[in-house]
């Protein structure tokens, strides 16, 4: 089904029946999880969310079928940042040797970043760099890893202007870990505003993906920067070019110079923020997003059929259980079966269920 064309009327749910639901909360001797808003996290299941008090952390730990999750601590002084005044919340880990997590939190117009080492000890420190300072700012961030290079990724946020800023580091330090390697260079690019045609963005989500060798070996390969967006309730996506890997091995980022957005068409209105999921082996995009009615779309984008996205299922969540107003979903491949599963969390009226959903397709 072309991405542009009219979705079929009958879409398979994935699985049979209500998917499972699992709510992360205890009522026995351990605390219970506190109310939740919004909420970010990474690859490494490190969780970053906005709670009464403020900025929540806590991981997966899985030391046993009774403690899947680590005991949540709140980060300093973020007090006014809980989840009555954040609109939403990125977090990426940065693998080096010096592991580093980011989290990029948007309340008040104004776009709060910290870090921490993941050393053991490590204490969390705020950026003392605005990535957007000249811009007011809102809805839900997102982030991306760049190919070939652990300094640099992208930041992208709505503006409260209309459409969505973008900017990404400059390779040259680490933000907020005190200077440059290269004599004081900035370590944010320049800000591009993109989508002003959408008008007013509630989130986005992004991936970077490799364009396939125009020249063969040796030339210059390209990384583009993928967007998803929801503007008024429907989808959008836009695509351009922002990183160059020369033939001598540096990379070079360019102003993102993105393409005019176009609609992915679905039934009903989406709602909560999208998430892109990139099977680097294939270049391959699954793209989820929660419905307004309840339960979770499931695109799909291929390397072979990069111009069309399909809608492949969507996703049924247990009678009463309300739309999903955040979501995060990492994946991983299953040895000898040729798939992948797909793990997702979800906010949904002030709580969060942990929600299984295998995806049994070849790849």
């Amino acid at each position: 089904m072309p991405g542009l064309g009219q979705p079929a009327a009958s879409l398979p749910t994935v699985p049979s029946g209500p998917l499972p639901v699992t709510a992360l909360s205890t009522t026995s001797w351990r605390t219970r999880y506190p109310r939740i808003g919004q909420f970010a996290m990474t690859e490494r299941d490190e969780i970053i969310a906005a709670v009464p008090s403020g900025l929540f952390h806590f991981k997966q730990v899985n030391d046993h079928a009774s403690k899947p999750w680590s005991e949540g601590r709140l980060l300093p002084n973020t007090t006014m940042l809980n989840d009555s005044s954040v609109s939403g919340l990125a977090a990426i880990m940065i693998e080096t040797s010096d592991p580093r997590l980011y989290v990029y939190c948007v309340s008040g117009g104004t776009l709060h970043t910290f870090h921490r080492s993941m050393k053991d000890g490590s204490s969390w420190a705020k950026d003392s760099q605005d990535p957007f300072p000249y811009y007011p700012i809102c809805g839900t961030p997102a982030i991306a890893h760049t190919i070939w290079d652990s300094k640099r990724w992208n930041l992208v946020v709505p503006c409260q202007s209309g459409g969505l800023l973008h900017t990404s580091t400059d390779g040259s330090s680490f933000p907020g870990c005190g200077g440059s390697y290269y004599g004081g260079m900035k370590t944010w690019e320049s800000v591009t505003h993109v989508a002003e045609d959408l008008g007013i963005i509630s989130s986005a989500s992004i991936a970077a993906i490799k364009r396939p060798s125009e020249f063969g070996y040796g030339s210059t390969q390209k990384i583009d920067l993928v967007m998803v967006c929801i503007a008024s309730g429907r989808l959008h996506t836009a695509e351009g070019e922002v990183l160059q890997r020369l033939s001598s091995g540096y990379s070079r980022s360019s102003k993102w110079d993105a393409q005019a957005p176009t609609r992915i068409l679905h039934p009903g209105e989406v709602t909560g923020n999208p998430t892109l999921i990139q099977n680097v082996r294939t270049n391959q995009l699954d793209l989820l997003v929660p419905s307004a009615e309840g339960g979770i779309f499931h695109f799909v984008r291929t390397a072979s059929s990069p111009d069309e996205w399909h809608m492949i299922a969507r996703i049924a969540f247990p009678q009463g259980l309300p739309a999903a107003s955040c979501l995060a979903i990492n994946s991983e491949d299953l040895r000898y079966t040729n798939s992948r599963q797909f793990r997702a969390l979800i906010q949904s009226g002030g709580q969060w269920p942990v929600v299984p959903y295998y995806n049994n397709r070849k790849f």
